[in-house]
């Protein structure tokens, strides 16, 4: 009995740890966002630049587990969702929870690399990302821009635009 706890339990640690690793090559180490009030706080500050807008369409680049999705579009019933995650395997359970949760109209899950996806659709851009790869998509968010836009950075600092701090929170402003 207890050989089958102890398999069971080593079985377990080395599927955590492939899966660890998958996701270092798909190029997306997994942590999740924290401090969920403060990002509520930034997102409605954010809101009031698209006040007059019927929806805002919110981009969560990263999205891991779609957690950052699924509270945004509790802020404010305007707010459609999109989660660009590379991972397919979060990016699977993103879109079954989303289907669970009967949010499927506004919050949409696709798998991509970040690095490459078009950002001039979004209104609000929000980014949980290793310093170096910040940079690299702000630079993008500005090359792709023609409209105003906000981009949201949990603990690494904006530089490129006008830029506000909130908490552990970078609010940039784009127009």
């Amino acid at each position: 009995m207890w050989d089958m706890i102890l398999l069971s339990i080593l079985i377990l640690v080395i599927v955590a740890g492939v899966y660890m690793l998958y996701s270092f090559i798909f190029g997306a180490a997994y942590f999740p966002s924290y401090d969920i009030q403060s990002l509520r706080r930034a997102v409605k500050k954010s809101l009031e630049l698209f006040k007059d807008q019927d929806q805002i369409v919110f981009a969560d680049l990263g999205s891991g587990f779609g957690r950052v999705c699924f509270e945004v579009v509790k802020i404010d019933h305007k707010i459609k969702c999109v989660g660009v995650e590379i991972d397919p395997i979060k990016v699977f359970w993103s879109r079954l929870m989303a289907s669970i949760k009967r949010l499927e109209d506004r919050v949409v899950f696709i798998r991509g690399d970040i690095r490459k996806t078009d950002t001039r659709g979004f209104d609000i851009i929000y980014m949980f990302l290793w310093p170096g790869i910040t940079r690299e998509i702000e630079e993008k968010i500005f090359r792709d821009r023609g409209r105003t836009r906000v981009i949201i950075s949990l603990e690494h600092p904006l530089r490129l635009g006008r830029v506000e701090k909130l908490g552990k929170y970078y609010i940039e402003y784009i127009s």
